[in-house]
């Protein structure tokens, strides 16, 4: 139970000044009365001091200093090992073609929304529309990652292949091949 009294009188019996409205959460100087009490809206009373902008000028200025060098930076011609191999129309962009990179035979596959490439591929190893994988006349059927999903063989090894401006970029230094799978796949093109 409270202390305080309960009618107009002070402990003392003189008469108290009546309640004032205060409302009994948050400090009071924030909030203009009339939002205190009815917890509407809050107003800041203070000025923001001058840091707060020049900090959001000081971030601006940080993330225009990464996004600009790599909006420009970012159409720059791949370096060696990669080599022009000419524009990229050569390759279907439904499908894919095999090209010869200084002596080695390449596939570049375009079809499926990538663009990949393969170094050495086997024999009539191509990309199938229907499946949306690359598939050889044996029934070796690939993903385009180049993983060996049925059939018989290994995965596909891979190549760096860029696309700069139009024109093709391969490297045809082989690389990593992904890990076979067990499981048969029926080839969609055969």
């Amino acid at each position: 139970m409270s202390d305080r009294p309960t009618d107009q009188t002070a402990p003392d019996g003189s008469a108290a000044s009546p309640p004032t409205d205060q409302p009994e959460f948050g400090p009071g100087g924030y909030l203009p009365p009339r939002a205190a009490k009815r917890a509407r809206k809050i107003v800041l009373r203070e000025r923001m001091g001058l840091h707060w902008p020049v900090a959001a000028v000081v971030a601006g200025l940080l993330i225009l200093a990464v996004v600009i060098p790599a909006v420009i930076g970012g159409s720059a011609r791949p370096e060696d090992p990669f080599v022009n191999v000419g524009s990229l129309d050569q390759v279907d962009p439904r499908g894919d073609a095999v090209l010869d990179v200084t002596g080695t035979t390449v596939l570049v596959v375009r079809g499926g929304g990538v663009l990949a490439a393969f170094v050495d591929p086997p024999d009539g190893a191509r990309y199938c529309g229907t499946s949306r994988r690359i598939e050889s006349p044996d029934g070796t059927v690939w993903t385009l990652q180049g993983r060996r999903v049925g059939g018989t063989g290994d995965s596909l090894v891979r190549a760096g292949a860029s696309a700069v401006d139009g024109d093709l970029y391969v490297d045809p230094t082989p690389g990593d091949s992904l890990a076979p799978t067990d499981s048969d796949v029926a080839p969609g093109c055969a």
